[in-house]
């Protein structure tokens, strides 16, 4: 029988915004129990987001928590702190997105988590990591941008530095965490003593690795990354965007032969035996001439007339789409890339689906979770308290 791939494994979240809900969701959607420990008096701030509302329910948070639990618990509280400790005795992961030093403040740190299981993955992400003469300072997405470069690439030359349209350090982030703790628990299998680490991710170190080739090219070559007009590749002409009659459009002819269909089909069949722009080190150094004309005639006709031209004749292209749009492709509601949720107290919602297939493999689908929801269920089902001791440590007894 299908089951989810990983059904079994449990691990406590305390994490809040982007990051770490990100990257424990991602676990939940492979069939993980993740359980969301939130602060009675402070819970996710997700949840107050300002963004569209279900129910009451902010979208930034539902967009994040899909397929968890929630449990709410003052670990300042000794009845709290004390009721964490059991479920992390019967737990396989803890993440947490705390400044470095708060775990240790809290007493929720590897060394006392393994104290009461020797087993434990604990995954902390921050900003700089819990090491280093910066791992103090406070690291948010927009900041990690400017620090590791990528603002310095993203827009066009004449223009300010931009950031990415979405919080990609963030998200990257979450999922090098995944990583971690995947490693982390592999380690573990094979450790006759099945001894826990401790993963430290830092989301500067992770945006950092994104940079790659254009950090080797810098590192070794001493070439400094310029940014291009209109996204165009560095080195790859005529690899951009061009301006259509009503909008735009991007193609990317990565190899040699894309050249000669894209000019028939631009109805330009003489440029492709121009010595000009015979192969890619030609048309590099032609970049503008060549351009000139391409931009030229792609103004004359339609983002789709082109699109359909081009594709017609085997030519890598994509119209520049809205949000609204790519999420309304055929080929996105055909992969399940926009899922329905609905949550009893709240409603319907929509929002992006799990982008890992697997086969033979049963995806958990459950709406995100009001504040607090699971905490009855969960302590008493898997930290042995009464319902009494439950409504003492939740305050209500």
């Amino acid at each position: 029988m299908a089951r989810p791939v990983l059904e079994g494994l449990r691990v406590l979240e305390l994490a809040a915004q982007l990051s770490g809900p990100y990257g424990a969701m991602v676990l939940a959607d492979l069939g993980a129990e993740v359980i969301k420990i939130e602060s009675p008096d402070r819970p996710d701030g997700a949840r107050s987001v300002p963004s569209a509302k279900i129910g009451g329910q902010a979208t930034y948070y539902l967009s994040l928590n899909r397929n968890k639990r929630s449990v709410l618990l003052d670990l300042k509280d000794p009845r709290g702190y004390d009721a964490f400790l059991k479920l992390a005795a019967v737990s396989d992961v803890v993440l947490d997105n705390f400044r470095p030093g708060v775990t240790e403040r809290l007493r929720i740190d590897h060394p006392h988590l393994t104290a009461v299981n020797p087993g434990i993955i604990t995954c902390s992400l921050s900003g700089f990591g819990h090491t280093g003469p910066e791992r103090d300072r406070p690291g948010y997405d927009y900041l990690m941008q400017a620090l590791a470069g990528t603002m310095s690439l993203t827009g066009d030359p004449d223009g300010p530095p931009t950031k990415y349209g979405i919080s990609v350090v963030d998200h990257v982030g979450g999922l090098f965490a995944v990583v971690g703790i995947l490693a982390a628990l592999a380690a573990r299998d094979r450790d006759p003593d099945r001894r826990g680490r401790e993963v430290d991710v830092a989301l500067l170190d992770t945006h950092l690795s994104l940079l790659s080739y254009v950090a080797a090219e810098a590192l070794n070559g001493g070439q400094v990354p310029e940014r291009q007009r209109m996204s165009a590749h560095p080195s790859l002409v005529p690899a951009q965007a061009f301006r259509t009659a009503d909008g735009y459009l991007v193609v990317m002819p990565l190899a040699n032969h894309f050249f000669p269909p894209l000019c028939a089909a631009l109805g330009l069949p003489e440029l492709a035996t121009d010595p000009r722009f015979l192969d890619a080190g030609q048309r590099l150094r032609h970049r503008e001439e060549l351009l000139e004309v391409f931009e030229g005639r792609f103004a004359e006709r339609s983002t789709a007339d082109w699109v359909s031209t081009l594709e017609a004749r085997g030519v890598p292209v994509a119209p520049v789409q809205t949000v609204t749009q790519a999420l309304e492709m055929d080929q996105v509601r055909a992969r399940d890339m926009v899922v329905e949720l609905t949550h009893p107290s709240y409603g319907t919602y929509r929002a992006v689906g799990n982008p890992l297939k697997l086969s033979d493999t049963v995806q958990p689908l459950r709406p995100a979770p009001t504040a607090g929801q699971d905490t009855m269920a969960v302590l008493t089902e898997l930290a042995g308290f009464s319902t009494d001791d439950v409504a003492k440590i939740m305050g209500v007894a």
